[in-house]
């Protein structure tokens, strides 16, 4: 939520577990009274007093700021991104490993600096921090990548391709409101391709820095015996996260891009509006009277006959 006002606090302070559980309890302990005392009254007596605590706690708890700062962290919560641990429990079995193996390389590489001299710690301590950073962007790339395989493989490339050239070849001797369908359908089968070669270009983005981050960790861990040259690490560490970063960037945009079809949703809905039937002149069908007339004159001809 952007602000407190797109929040309806009475609202979730009515639908709070525990004021539904009053409400319904209420509700059978007045019913329960007054049909055991056999007094009438009693119940209207105990569900007026139920209503009125019901009342007075809608009236003064949605204005309470512990109330309210309790519901926006709630709502935070629910909007918020998945963890690491959410993402890696959501990866295949290799990649898993394949994170895992880069997990190990780094406590090495911790265990190592440890082992060196004490005015270096300052400096390896970042580096140890700026890994971190690689990992959970290394994560966040494996999740994407396998995303990207999964849409692959539901449908190809080459399919769309010909559907897009079949459909072009059949609109051409079409009239033209044939012809308008069609291109509505002509429109979303572009917009697969392009989401097709997107993809594509994104896989091959993504395994390209994926396999040099792994590189990297295994340069690091190689190096973290002595750190003959931790300067050069320093430079390597913060390059490759520049790039990383550049990389989740361009990967975010394209997908907020793609993510924006309502616009094309909408287009489609406008044009599904069937108009108007034509106005068609009334049937000139001849009156009752008259046509009851011209029958009884065509029996009275036949008997004279």
């Amino acid at each position: 939520m952007s602000s407190s006002e797109e929040i309806n606090y009475t609202k979730e302070a009515l639908f709070l577990p525990w004021n539904l559980i009053f409400i319904v309890t209420s509700v059978l302990i007045a019913a329960t009274v007054g049909w055991q005392s056999g007094i009438p009254w009693l119940f209207e007596l105990l569900l007026t007093l139920a209503a009125g605590g019901e009342l007075l706690y809608l009236g003064t708890m949605p204005q309470q700021e512990r109330f309210r700062r309790y519901i926006r962290s709630k709502k935070a919560e629910a909007h918020a991104p998945p963890s690491n641990k959410e993402i890696y429990r959501l990866l295949s079995d290799v990649s898993q490993r394949r994170y895992a193996k880069l997990r190990k390389l780094r406590d090495e590489i911790a265990v190592n600096y440890r082992k060196l001299s004490y005015a270096s710690q300052g400096l390896l301590d970042s580096h140890v921090q700026k890994l971190d950073g690689l990992l959970d962007s290394y994560l966040n790339l494996t999740y994407q990548k396998e995303r990207y395989e999964r849409h692959t493989r539901s449908a190809t490339q080459l399919d769309v391709e010909d559907a897009i050239a079949q459909l072009q070849e059949d609109m051409k001797d079409d009239s033209p409101r044939v012809r308008a369908i069609k291109e509505r359908r002509l429109r979303i089968l572009k917009q697969r391709l392009q989401r097709f070669r997107h993809g594509r270009e994104n896989l091959a983005i993504i395994d390209a820095q994926l396999e040099t981050i792994e590189d990297v960790v295994r340069y690091i861990h190689e190096q973290s015996m002595t750190l003959r040259n931790p300067e050069e690490i320093t430079f390597q560490l913060d390059m490759l996260l520049d790039e990383v970063h550049e990389t989740e960037a361009s990967v975010d945009e394209i997908e907020a891009v793609f993510a924006q079809t309502g616009s094309l949703l909408d287009d489609v809905a406008d044009d599904l509006d069937v108009p108007d039937a034509p106005d068609q002149a009334p049937l000139d069908l001849p009156d009752a009277s008259e046509q009851d007339a011209s029958e009884r004159s065509e029996r009275r001809q036949q008997l004279r006959n």
